[in-house]
């Protein structure tokens, strides 16, 4: 009997083993090499979140998932099954590490646990946006973490294991491993990346072994010659060392090109350099010394002068960085940033500002301070109260036009120096210094403030200091042996050498300041820009540069709030007091009473907003005002969620189904033929793959429930579309009724077997992963 032409459409050589022996074959030493892949993608991480427990419990939870899929391929259970339990056996171990005082029995989720996981990830958000690497790993960004690994273990493992594709592979452990070069710019590790490379290339030989393998059991199984089998293996082994090859390739180039790629969202600098972005961290001195200079906003206002842009604070130094504010924040309503709290005595006047964004994409938007509110943004923006900064919740800063009012303190010369700073009612950041500092910073600031009487006088020396022949601004001297930063080591270094850009003045300033005894942060934002020539509604219009952002400090006076100071030298305008005996200047702006001082019911936040305190009445807790539908709700979502993951392999094969009876009933009865063999599998049938289709239709019209009529048409349309002339009129006609037959037998494979059988069947279709 001739060869059977359509099993070209799905049959394998004799010589190839089935995909189901592949998986079982070398399956722990395929696991094995996936770990030290993984592994070695990870490390890298290691830049970007401080090490710590996560990397250890995300090793652990890569080796119980992969640990699973061994038992159960040991087991035979189909690939489907076993990617659905390893998600599972992942998620039970993530909760019971980082949700197990709200799970049931410690690994299985709750509602509780559900509740909590927005929170953590808009925590592990915030710590990624607003944080400088390598970050702290606290409990979101460690679970957060800990879950990327677990989801990716468990995709690889599929992509390797299952489906046999480690090249495939290869790419997504490449993009995880370029990770911290792509936020974290450094130059190439060439150990890291010899590493790397030499577990990818373990990872596919070890593949391309179990395949081998598997290969000469089923040639020693057939009797083939030798020279048979090796031939066959020949191709094989082509196969993986191209696939090495492209592995490398990819790898080396990847590596070698990207870092010289634009990056398509540059972190800004600091001082003087390019800016498309905002990063608020000061670890920025590449960043500083580009050329390239954009605009990348314009002003307008009524004030006399144009004003400085805030964009984020720095108020915690543990003595190596400064870390932005992450307090609390509230959606951006016209009360939300609240009123500018002063002494009654003390003069309060209004500005507008009109900011129009031309190039710039930042989490954080440039407002002037103090801002009392922001009108005319477009999307979801969060206000943070005690800083009055306005960060992105859901909205880009690109093409935004906004209307800032600001309320600005302006007290004389004397109210300033009588005031003296204060802590009180302040957090502990804004006065911490590290236990182990360098003698010569307080020694320095002592110094040049020998001769002031009061607070503001010392830090007025301290500015004019700064600002006097003795420094030089720069952004090249600063660059070497570590000295491009704003820890105390730098600052010690720059009061030495007396040269430096605007992060090593304002970190020295607030640092000094600190050793005075006086709260101080650093701010990020932009210089008042350049005027433009052009006026607007009446206004002036100014231009802000990337060059122009800039860092400065500010001290906390009581009864004033936070006054900011300039020592960069050759940079920015210090701010001026007029004397109590000089009249007011009429400058525009509207004068409006300041806003009464927080009653006892309330707390003062570092900005002067008073802050209600909660009452037992504002409570959210599980008895306060919730409805028994608020209670039955999750566990809907929860039972809707597992019932959806559990149908969906289901509706998957039902959409196989659908799309092959299909194509048959267009013409290609061997579309429906595949509906037949899948089905068969799908109760436990043994389908070869080396089986023609009369054999295979004999053996199930022998089943008692399938009708043997229609196995038998079916088989004859089959043969007929094998050996006959393509383009027959009766085409579609025929792959109609094929079709019909087909979903004919299998709902006759179907009746034939146990419910149970039945249902396993129909819930988990061997079809989508060719077991």
């Amino acid at each position: 009997m001739p060869a059977d032409p359509s099993r070209r459409f799905w049959r394998r050589p004799a010589t190839m083993p089935a995909r189901g022996e592949l998986t079982r074959t070398g399956d722990v030493r395929l696991a094995t090499a996936l770990l030290v892949a993984i592994i070695a993608a990870i490390l890298p991480l290691l830049r970007v979140v401080a090490a710590g427990t996560w990397l250890v419990v995300a090793v652990t939870v890569a080796a119980a998932v992969l640990l699973v899929g061994i038992g159960l391929r040991r087991l035979r259970t189909p690939a489907v099954v076993v990617t659905l339990t390893e998600l599972v056996a992942a998620g039970a171990l993530v909760t019971a590490v980082y949700f197990g005082d709200t799970a049931l029995l410690l690994v299985i989720p709750t509602p509780g646990t559900f509740a909590e996981v927005p929170s953590l990830v808009a925590g592990a958000s915030d710590q990624i946006i607003n944080g400088i690497a390598p970050l702290s790993a606290e409990r979101p960004l460690s679970a957060l973490a800990v879950t990327g690994v677990a989801a990716l273990t468990v995709l690889l493992d599929h992509t390797v294991i299952t489906a046999r594709m480690p090249v495939l592979a290869a790419i997504a452990l490449v993009a995880v491993w370029l990770i911290p070069a792509l936020s974290v710019p450094s130059a190439v590790d060439l150990v890291g990346f010899v590493v790397f490379a030499a577990a990818v290339l373990l990872l596919i030989r070890a593949e391309t072994r179990s395949r081998e393998r598997a290969l000469a059991r089923s040639v020693a199984a057939a009797e083939k010659p030798r020279g048979e089998a090796a031939s066959a293996a020949r191709p094989r082994r082509a196969g993986a060392v191209l696939a090495a090859g492209l592995a490398v390739t990819a790898i080396v180039a990847t590596v070698i090109v990207v870092p010289e790629l634009p990056r398509p969202a540059p972190r800004i600098g600091v001082g003087t350099g390019p800016a498309t972005t905002i990063n608020a961290s000061l670890e920025l001195g590449d960043d500083l010394r580009r050329p390239t200079d954009v605009e990348v906003l314009t002003t307008r206002t009524n004030a006399p002068s144009m004003p400085y842009l805030r964009a984020a604070t720095l108020s915690r130094f543990d003595g190596r960085v400064w870390e932005p504010d992450r307090d609390e924040t509230t959606p951006l309503t016209p009360e939300a940033l609240g009123p500018v709290v002063a002494d009654p005595d003390i003069r309060v006047t209004e500005y507008q500002t009109t900011v129009s964004i031309t190039q710039l994409s930042s989490a954080w938007l440039p407002v002037p301070g103090p801002a009392v509110r922001v009108d005319d943004l477009s999307g979801a923006w969060e206000a943070m109260p005690s800083n009055r900064t306005v960060i992105a919740g859901d909205a880009v800063t690109q093409g935004q036009e906004y209307v800032t009012t600001t309320h600005v303190v302006r007290p004389t010369l004397e109210q300033i120096q009588a005031a003296g700073t204060t802590i009180d009612g302040l957090p502990e950041t804004v006065s911490e210094l590290p236990a182990e500092m360098p003698a010569s910073i307080e020694r320095t600031a002592r110094e040049v403030t020998a001769t002031a009487e009061n607070d503001f006088d010392r830090l007025a020396a301290l500015q004019r200091w700064f600002r006097s022949g003795e420094f030089t601004y720069s952004l090249d001297a600063p660059v070497s042996d570590g000295f491009d930063g704003s820890g105390v080591d730098a600052i010690a270094d720059f009061l030495e050498v007396r040269s430096g850009y605007c992060v090593h003045f304002a970190s020295a300033f607030a640092v000094m300041a600190r050793t005075l005894g006086m709260p101080s942060r650093i701010v990020v934002g932009y210089l008042p820009g350049t005027l433009t020539g052009r006026v607007a509604d009446g206004e002036s219009v100014a231009t802000v540069l990337s060059s122009q952002l800039h860092a400065w400090p500010e001290v906390y006076f009581a009864g004033i709030g936070w006054v900011p100071f300039e020592p960069t030298n050759s940079l920015g305008t210090p701010a001026t007091y007029t004397r109590s005996t000089q009249p007011l200047p009429d400058d525009g702006g509207q004068d409006v009473p300041p806003a009464p001082a927080p009653q006892q019911t309330a707390t003062v936040a570092p900005d002067g907003v008073p802050t209600p305190t909660p009452t037992a009445s504002t409570g959210t807790g599980a008895g306060a005002g919730t409805s028994p539908l608020s209670l039955v709700l999750p566990y809907g979502g929860v039972a809707l969620g597992f019932a959806a993951l559990v149908l969906l392999p289901a509706l998957l094969g039902a959409a196989l189904r659908r799309w092959q009876a299909t194509a048959a009933e267009r013409g290609d009865v061997l579309a429906a033929w595949r509906i037949v063999r899948e089905s068969a599998r799908d109760v436990g049938l043994r389908v070869d793959d080396a089986e023609s289709p009369r054999a295979l239709g004999i053996r199930l019209a022998a089943v008692p429930t399938v009708p043997a009529d229609r196995i038998e048409a079916l088989v004859a349309a089959v043969e007929r579309a094998s050996y006959g002339v393509p383009g027959s009129e009766r085409d579609a006609e025929i792959g109609r009724a094929a079709a019909s037959d087909a979903l004919a037998v299998r709902r006759g494979l179907l009746a034939s077997v146990s419910t149970p059988r039945r249902i396993g069947a129909v819930l988990l279709p061997r079809a989508l992963v060719h077991a």
